[in-house]
């Protein structure tokens, strides 16, 4: 197990009253004081977090990649507090004051912003309220652990699932699993089976007249996953192939995770991750190379090569063999 620090997406950040949270940047996350243990191999790849104070320019993303944080999420409160603002508990107002300062050792002194002197004002206004309140009842971390087994799941499955945001119930994929008959009746894993369906679009080919859609909607890979479907063989039509595939496959993760909806949520996750950016590990769940059971107990590394470690084991020459290619090269 390791401790992380929570870090919530906008569109996943509940608002006291309702509504959705005015956005900076496209790459904005909330910083917040909730800390969990999470399950090591849950962990996919490191990501860097520029800490951006409300009056600064934000860095510009060619030159400086990562996420932007300039707002503090209250968990318990739902509400947003900016990094500037002073009246934090001294153990939080020092802990995001390092968090700024590695931010601009790291970027040098990022120029200030021009405010419109209306909004500014506005502003100053919001702030002095949001402090009254502050001073009233301070934010207090959300303490995550083990003693909070006892909520009930239906309180949990109203919160964020995962850091990525869920579809909408109304988009196509859906619509594909509706028509399908695969629809559980329960939110949080009919939202991961549209976002299953979605990870894997990129190898199926769609019927004719169909396909410059799809390309125009299905997102393209960071490591250039469509690139590779279409040199990998056998080809997948689209939904059918893909619909048994990835319905069994969150149901054994339902089966075997269910217990822990904690636990179910990480594993989904990065699930749909690896099947997004690896179209080895795609092409082999649709055409049933690997069972959804096999790919559920598949370590981090495995998900990434799209191998079992006892495949990988197998392709790679023992001592002698090794030994032996070496004496050949030598003797040429």
């Amino acid at each position: 197990m390791v401790t992380g620090q929570w870090f919530y997406r906008p569109e996943e950040a509940e608002k006291k009253g309702g509504g959705s949270w005015p956005l900076n940047d496209t790459r904005e996350l909330f910083y917040s004081f909730h800390r969990d243990e999470v399950p090591a191999e849950s962990v996919m790849h490191k990501c860097v977090v520029h800490f951006v104070p409300i009056h600064k320019q934000i860095p510009n993303r060619k030159e400086h990649p990562g996420f932007i944080v300039q707002k503090v999420y209250d968990t318990v409160e739902q509400k947003l507090w900016k990094l500037t603002d002073k009246d934090y508990e001294d153990n939080k107002q020092h802990e995001i004051d390092l968090l700024v300062q590695k931010t601009l050792s790291r970027l040098g002194d990022l120029p200030d912003l021009e405010f419109d002197s209306t909004a500014a004002v506005f502003d100053q206004e919001e702030q002095l309220k949001a402090k009254r309140t502050l001073r009233k009842k301070n934010i207090s971390p959300l303490d995550v652990t083990r003693n909070d087994e006892g909520s009930t799941r239906s309180d949990q499955s109203l919160k964020a699932e995962t850091p990525g945001s869920c579809p909408s119930n109304t988009n196509e994929y859906y619509t594909i699993l509706s028509k399908a008959k695969v629809l559980t009746g329960e939110t949080h894993r009919d939202k991961w089976m549209t976002r299953l369906l979605q990870g894997v679009q990129y190898m199926c080919s769609c019927p004719d007249g169909l396909e410059r859609e799809r390309d125009i909607k299905s997102p393209r890979t960071a490591n250039g996953s469509r690139e590779k479907s279409s040199n990998s063989g056998k080809s997948f039509t689209w939904p059918d192939a893909a619909v048994p595939a990835i319905t069994a496959l969150e149901k054994a993760s339902h089966d075997a995770l269910c217990s822990d909806f904690q636990k179910y949520n990480q594993k989904l996750r990065q699930l749909e991750f690896n099947l997004k950016n690896n179209a080895l590990l795609a092409r082999r769940l649709l055409n049933g190379e690997l069972e959804p059971s096999t790919i559920l107990n598949m370590s981090p590394n495995e998900l990434k090569e799209g191998l079992t470690a006892e495949e990988t084991a197998k392709k790679e020459p023992d001592e002698s063999e090794r030994m032996q290619l070496f004496y050949y090269r030598e003797s040429r």
